[in-house]
């Protein structure tokens, strides 16, 4: 035998490369069959982001509007605003994402079976796998965040000052590059610096400028866009519809705005009567409601948005007892796991009733996991002993915080979509609770991470 066959043969017999590559096989048959039997899905937001890219593609940032963070209609422009395609390589993002997770639980746990379970669940849960099929940033961000993540902690077991320093470049790419695909990860870089200069290994002078390295891209990237936000429509944000998230919170008690506010007060107000009335509550009203608005009150699309921005915040300085009882239900709303596909393009009825019944059975793992989470960081806060149970450690902080962090911040500008916001980041809440689980239910082996 040659030998590279003899290094082949060497690195088939390590068991957690022989489970990694059985489950990469398996996700990549599974996303082959999902091609053959499904089809790309379209919703909403889904044209609003084709035709951001197809500004991006004829005129570049001079044509832009800002009403969208830009990566996911530059992901779409650079496949040729080609619906299929934009599909496939959402399902090669998401066989990364199976990997990445597979990856992370090994170094973490060094349990090849828990990094099967947790890896495989992400192929195995629809609202997970299925929504690679929706033409949303979704699956993207999730990747993207990911592999932010997993580059941070690889710190902790990299000596090589070399790689270290690509490692935490790569990782700012990536979680800056995740921000600029939905605003929501745009704090992503600054939640992981502190992990970044606090990594294991490497001299006081080199850990800095690997933090140096880490901030670069988020402050090129992600600084770039503000400035151009700022620059071309006067709003410090990563969008321009700032106050129409925030009607969001504030429609639910518009009606208490003051008669000098009594045009737009008025017109909002009717039409979130009749969408109350039609659908039982008031969310994504402002959508609707946005022209006849512009009209009565001679804003145009920006400054409307100014105005409702201003507004709402001085309802919720009247009334911040209104806007943090939203706050609250959105953030419950953030929790619940819903899955995003639609039945119908699922070629064959068997099929169909198949992959319900495995939605509701996957969605049900996912609640387990996010009522899991939310107590064991509700024990942990108080208790050392729940803690040490748990293994609450650096990989746990990192991951567990940003998920934290992140339900808070989805519902504080917004109520509407939340339970989306989760989809990101459902891989890593069912990760935590796993990790803790194996930690806490049998003798610990040291984790690399």
């Amino acid at each position: 035998m040659t030998g590279v066959g003899l290094r082949i043969l060497a690195w088939w017999r390590k068991p957690e490369l022989r489970t990694a590559a059985t489950l990469g096989l398996l996700a990549a048959i599974e996303r082959v069959v999902l091609y053959r039997v499904y089809a790309p899905i379209e919703f909403s937001d889904t044209l609003a982001y084709f035709r951001l890219a197809g500004a991006l593609a004829t005129s570049g940032l001079s044509a832009y509007d800002g009403t969208r963070v830009p990566g996911y209609p530059a992901w779409v422009a650079i496949l040729g605003m080609d619906p299929a395609r934009v599909w496939v390589a959402q399902l090669v993002v998401g066989w990364g994402m199976t990997m990445l997770l597979f990856l992370l639980t090994w170094q973490t746990t060094r349990r090849a079976g828990l990094a099967l379970l947790v890896g495989g669940l992400y192929s195995a849960i629809p609202g997970q796998f299925l929504f690679e099929s929706n033409l949303l940033t979704e699956s993207l961000t999730g990747f993207l965040g990911l592999a932010a993540t997993v580059l941070v902690l690889s710190l902790d077991r990299i000596r090589s000052p070399g790689a270290r320093a690509v490692v935490a470049l790569g990782a700012g790419i990536a979680a800056s590059w995740a921000g600029l695909v939905r605003a929501l990860f745009f704090i992503l870089p600054a939640w992981l610096f502190p992990f970044v200069l606090t990594s294991a290994g490497g001299a006081r002078r080199q850990k800095t400028a690997e933090a140096v390295l880490f901030l670069a891209p988020a402050v090129l990237f992600l600084g770039g866009w503000l400035g151009f936000i700022q620059r071309s429509y006067g709003m410090l944000a990563p969008d321009t519809m700032g106050g129409f998230h925030l009607i969001q919170h504030t429609g639910a008690f518009f009606e208490l705005l003051p008669d000098e506010q009594a045009l737009l007060r008025d017109t909002y107000v009717r039409y979130r009567d009749e969408r109350i009335a039609e659908r039982g509550d008031q969310t994504n009203t402002i959508w609707d409601a946005i022209p006849e608005m512009s009209e009565v009150s001679g804003l145009g699309f920006y400054d409307l948005s100014r105005e409702l921005q201003r507004v709402s915040v001085q309802l919720i300085l009247a009334h911040p007892d209104k806007y943090l009882a939203s706050v609250v239900d959105g953030w419950i709303s953030f929790w619940k796991a819903p899955v995003y596909w639609d039945a119908a393009q699922l070629k064959g009825e068997p099929l169909r009733t198949a992959m319900g019944l495995l939605a509701a059975a996957g969605r049900g793992v996912s609640w387990i996991a996010n009522g899991l989470f939310l107590a064991f960081v509700g024990l942990a806060a108080v208790s050392p002993r729940i803690r040490r149970f748990l293994h609450v450690d650096r990989v746990a902080l990192v991951i567990g915080g940003w998920v934290g962090l992140a339900s808070l911040l989805q519902s504080l500008p917004d109520h509407g979509d939340n339970p989306r916001f989760l989809v990101p980041l459902q891989m890593l809440v069912i990760f935590v609770v796993a990790r803790a689980l194996s930690f806490g239910l049998r003798r610990p082996t040291p984790p690399v991470a």
